[in-house]
Parts: C-alpha cells; sequence; structure tokens
C-alpha cells in the first residue's frame, strides 16, 4: 500500500467528530426542494455556459452587495487573477499584501506577471496596519492586495487613500468575507477597484463545488474581467487580450441564487456563535494562554480563529474529545517554497507567530448550542492552568 494510500486507509478508519468543524449539509438541508428545483431548471433549459442563470445570479450579488456590477467566474483563485490581468499593470510591479492568507492571495499576483511584496501584520492582530503598509510602500509598488482574514473587515479607508495618494491601485480580497461590513456599514470589496469573492463550499456563502466572482463599481475594470473569463474575446473569434477560461458555472449560478436570500441569516447565526465563545473565554484572555480575537464590528466570522502558544496541546484535547478544529495557516507565504523566486524570505516574526499559535475553532451557522458548550468545556479545561 502505497503512503497516500495508507493515510487514506487511516483516515477512512477513523471515527467522524462528534462536533464537526463544518457539516454543509446541515446548512443545505432546509433547502433542499429549492435547490432541486434549480438544477431540474437548468437541466431542461440546457444552458450549462453563462446564460441566464449566471447573469441572474451575478445581477442578484450586485444588489446584495450594493454593488454596480458583479461578474461570475470559475472560483476565487480565478478570480483574484482575471482582476489582476485586468489591470494591465506593468511587469514586474509590485503588490504589497499580507504574508498571513491562503496562498491564492499572493500566487494570482506572480501569475499576472507582478511580484508580491509581503508586510508583517500587527503584533496580536491578523492584518498588517495602514502605517505598516504606508512604510513599505516603494518605487515600485503598484498597489494594495487587502485581505479580510477570516471575515475580519480590514479598515480600507486609509489603504485607499494611500493608493490615491501614491497612484497605486486597491484590490480587495473577500473571499472569506461576504457578509462582512466596513465601518460605515457597506460590504466589504467596495472601497477599491474592485473586490473577489470565492464560493467554496467552506465559505460563507458555498456553491456545491468551485465559484467566484469579481465586484465593484468600475464598470470598465469589470468589462475587462468579463472579457478576460472567455479567453479574452472582444466578439466572434475576435479576442483582444490573453485571457482564460475563468466562466462560472451555470448550475453553481443557479444554486447560489437559491442559497444568497439566507446568506444574511447565516451570518446573524455566526456572529451569535462567535459572540458566545467570546464571552465564554474572555476569563482566559491573557498574552501567555489565550489571545481571543477582535470582534470588530461588521466581522462575519468565517473562522473563529484564536492564538495560543498551547496550540497543539490544545488541538489534541478538542480532537480526544471528538471536536473538529483547523489550523489557517501553518506556513506564512514568505516562507512557501512556491513563492521563493517572486518573494525573498524576509523576517516578519508576527506572522511567524501567528501560523505558529493559530486554531480555528466550529462557527458555522448548523452548530448546536449544547455542541458548542461542548467546545467551550474543553477549551476551559485544557487552558485553565
Amino acid at each position: 500500500m502505497s503512503a497516500a494510500a495508507g493515510t487514506h486507509a487511516q483516515a477512512a478508519n477513523r471515527a467522524p467528530a462528534q462536533v464537526p468543524f463544518f457539516d454543509p449539509r446541515r446548512l443545505l438541508a432546509p433547502h433542499d426542494a429549492a435547490l432541486q428545483a434549480a438544477f431540474a431548471r437548468v437541466l431542461q433549459h440546457a444552458v450549462f455556459v453563462l446564460g441566464p442563470e449566471v447573469a441572474a445570479f451575478e445581477q442578484a450579488l450586485a444588489s446584495s452587495l450594493g454593488a454596480r456590477r458583479a461578474v461570475g467566474v470559475s472560483s476565487g483563485s480565478d478570480a483574484l487573477l482575471a482582476t489582476f490581468m485586468a489591470l494591465r499593470l506593468p511587469t514586474g510591479a509590485e503588490i504589497l499584501c499580507t504574508p498571513f492568507t491562503f496562498i491564492a492571495s499572493a500566487s494570482s499576483i506572480v501569475r499576472a506577471g507582478l511580484r508580491p511584496v509581503f508586510v508583517d501584520l500587527s503584533a496580536e492582530g491578523f492584518l498588517p496596519t495602514a502605517e505598516a503598509f504606508e512604510r513599505a510602500w516603494g518605487n515600485r509598488t503598484a498597489g494594495i492586495l487587502a485581505v479580510h482574514l477570516y471575515g475580519e473587515p480590514a479598515d480600507c479607508d486609509p489603504l485607499a487613500a494611500l493608493c490615491k495618494a501614491r497612484g497605486g491601485v486597491l484590490i480587495e480580497d473577500c473571499a472569506q468575507a461576504i457578509g462582512a461590513r466596513d465601518a460605515q456599514g457597506r460590504s466589504v470589496g467596495l472601497s477599491g477597484r474592485a473586490g473577489t469573492l470565492s464560493f467554496f463550499p467552506a465559505k460563507n456563502l458555498g456553491a456545491l463545488g468551485d465559484g467566484g466572482a469579481v465586484f465593484g463599481d468600475d464598470l470598465d475594470l469589470l468589462a475587462a474581467v468579463e472579457r478576460l473569463r472567455q479567453h479574452g474575446r472582444a466578439g466572434r473569434d475576435v479576442f483582444s487580450a490573453l485571457g482564460g477560461n475563468f466562466r462560472l458555472d451555470a448550475l453553481q449560478a443557479a444554486l447560489l441564487q437559491v442559497l444568497l436570500p439566507v446568506l444574511p441569516s447565516w451570518i446573524a447565526a455566526r456572529q451569535r456563535n462567535a459572540a458566545t465563545y467570546l464571552e465564554a473565554l474572555r476569563p482566559l484572555h491573557d498574552a501567555e494562554r489565550l489571545i481571543l480575537p477582535t470582534a470588530t464590528p461588521g466581522h462575519a466570522w468565517n473562522q473563529f480563529t484564536l492564538r495560543t502558544p498551547r496550540r497543539d496541546a490544545l488541538a489534541q484535547a478538542l480532537t480526544a474529545a471528538g471536536i473538529g478544529s483547523a489550523v489557517y495557516y501553518t506556513v506564512p507565504l514568505h516562507r512557501c517554497p512556491a513563492l521563493a523566486d517572486a518573494m525573498p524570505q524576509a523576517a516578519l516574526p508576527h506572522a511567524e507567530r501567528a501560523a505558529a499559535e493559530v486554531l480555528s475553532l466550529p462557527v458555522y451557522p448548523g452548530l448546536r448550542a449544547d455542541e458548542q458548550a461542548r467546545v467551550i468545556e474543553v477549551v476551559q479545561a485544557a487552558l485553565a492552568c
């Protein structure tokens, strides 16, 4: 048996978590009839690529976000890639971004012919500060990619002002943050040239497969993204630029349109679950034991991520109790071998410390009160002394 096969066999024999980290079946079950009807509708009209389903979802999505337009694409990764390609920035230009996020945030910059420059996090938070971005701005800087990590809305107004003053662009990676709101009550993603979304099943609004979108008020940029999602097509057999096959699947668009109206109630449930954790675990909060996430107004809580120097012991205690947990992310991007040629390793101690301490607890809308109480009980016992 190969090593991979052995790993799969062990996973198959492992008892499922009594408190799952995330279970999409709980979220989808109440909407089964509507999802089945949407599937049947697509099967009947047989327009499987773009067409009315994608157009209808794009319109509904833009309206829900308060944006002038949204363009559906094949994934959150391709949303970022298509956006950076559409900007047509000079080859080798630098984009400032966080080192503490999924690799797609940085790899999309590289794949568009640009160079990521990583900016360290604040000492105890999950995001770089506006002051840190300003200090990192150099002669080749063309803009900033702000990531609303874990659903926490980054303060993008000072970033937008910085980009305007320096002649740069601001793009917002909202893959984990649909439903999050900024200090003015607006959807995240509207402070810069464009926001990007992922509809990966574990996101706040998850498809039954992959999907993504680019949205905002810059109609020229969004029109360019629309062309690029079909290989840069400007007309039949006329291609104005090299793009890719970045189209949102029509079936996923139809299913997402069923779930989009449910999103506010799902976000509210995530916020309630996060508030319960914060209240129950606040007595443990200290730098040597447990650092709780900041309850930023408008937080969408795609993940409830705490920090503790006892991360491994806490994770083991949760596993032993049948409770699912996860680590996002174990390796900061400035230490990622795949990005070594794009960005030499740098000393970013806050990102490295975060990678050694973060642990995410179940927070999704399907989490039951008794399950959450059990999670809290185990965390309290593991970190009590």
